[in-house]
Parts: structure tokens; C-alpha cells; sequence
């Protein structure tokens, strides 16, 4: 039996989407629509109680939230792409960080853009929009082309995905940095084949 995914695509689950393509695993998408009350049913909310997408079930496994599904995925299915450094690698500490910057940073301070409100650096667990900006630029300009050089990771689905979106959308601004970064994630067949249309 395959994965299933439980997916929309006009949202975060699309991440998680481009992130199977790339592992390369069997999976079947579950559709979950936003306007028929789908992500309300009580066989959704037992899959989700948060109601929200994206969330996968892999046999008896049940995993939700973005960040959870990235490394559950990249850690359990190592064939035919390995997306994550092992237990004992050293580069795991950095891995994991980036792998949880675009939860508890990336995507809060596109929030607080999006919103335009003001926080203090202390007062917010992400620091502010300029701290969660400035700190990508300073990561991505040793990116050569992807986080550790020519080892495309769970984390560069990430962190590419979600910072795409934020300079597509007006959140972050452009910086050479990001320009070459997310050219790279961007143009690798995985992305191109989900975002596609």
C-alpha cells in the first residue's frame, strides 16, 4: 500500500508534494478541498484535528505539520534519493536547524509582512522580518548551489519553498542571495513538475 498524501495545492501541502517528488517514493494523493467542509469531517479531524493540511498516513503512521512530514519522509525513505545526512552525520544539527527555520521563523515573519505589524527582536521567537531576512542571506550566500553544496535536502524544499513564496509575494525582498538560491531549487524537475501550471 502507498503513502497517502492528503493535499491541496494552494497551500504548504505543496511543499510536501514537491518533497515526494523528489524522494521518489509510491504515494497517492488524498484530495482535501477547502470549500465543501471536507476538512471538517470526522474522517478528516481523525487524520488532523487541527482540520488543516498537509498531513500523510504511511500504513498505520500518521504524521501532520510541514516540518514533522519533511523529516519523517527524508529520514524513512532513503531510496532512490536520500535527502537527509543520518543520525551521526555531522551535518545533522545543521540540517535539522533549517529544516525547522521555515516553521518557526520563515513563516512567522511572512506573517508579520503580510499583517504589517511591529515586534521587538526579544518579544518574538522569530526576532523580526529584518533578523529572519538577514540571517537567510548571510546561510545563502555560502549556498553553492543548494545548503550543503551539490546535496539537494529536505531542508532546501524548505527553505526554498517557503522563501519563494515570500518574495513572490511581496513579504521578503529580493536580495542576490536569494536570486541564485532560489533559481537552483527552482529549476530542479521535482518543483517544475508540481508547480507547473
Amino acid at each position: 500500500m502507498s503513502l497517502e498524501f492528503y493535499h491541496n495545492p494552494q497551500s504548504r501541502a505543496a511543499m510536501t508534494h514537491w518533497l515526494l517528488e523528489e524522494i521518489g517514493c509510491d504515494y497517492t494523493i488524498r484530495p482535501v478541498a477547502y470549500e465543501d467542509g471536507s476538512m471538517r469531517t470526522p474522517e478528516f479531524l481523525a487524520i488532523n484535528p487541527m482540520g488543516k493540511i498537509p498531513a500523510i498516513k504511511d500504513g498505520d503512521t500518521i504524521v501532520t505539520e510541514t516540518t514533522a512530514i519533511a523529516i519523517y519522509l527524508a529520514d524513512k525513505y532513503k531510496t532512490p534519493n536520500d535527502l537527509a545526512p543520518g543520525i551521526d552525520d555531522p551535518r545533522r544539527g545543521e540540517y535539522l536547524r533549517w529544516v525547522a527555520y521555515q516553521s518557526a521563523c520563515i513563516d512567522p515573519a511572512m506573517m508579520q509582512a503580510g499583517l504589517k505589524f511591529e515586534t521587538s527582536r526579544q518579544q518574538a521567537a522569530w526576532g523580526n522580518v529584518e533578523l529572519v531576512m538577514d540571517v537567510l542571506d548571510a546561510r545563502l550566500a555560502k549556498a553553492d548551489p543548494y545548503l550543503f553544496g551539490d546535496w539537494f535536502t529536505a531542508a532546501d524544499v524548505l527553505i526554498g519553498g517557503a522563501l519563494g513564496w515570500a518574495v513572490q509575494f511581496g513579504m521578503f525582498e529580493m536580495r542576490p542571495g536569494y536570486e541564485n538560491y532560489i533559481k537552483a531549487v527552482q529549476s530542479r524537475p521535482a518543483f517544475q513538475k508540481v508547480f507547473a501550471g
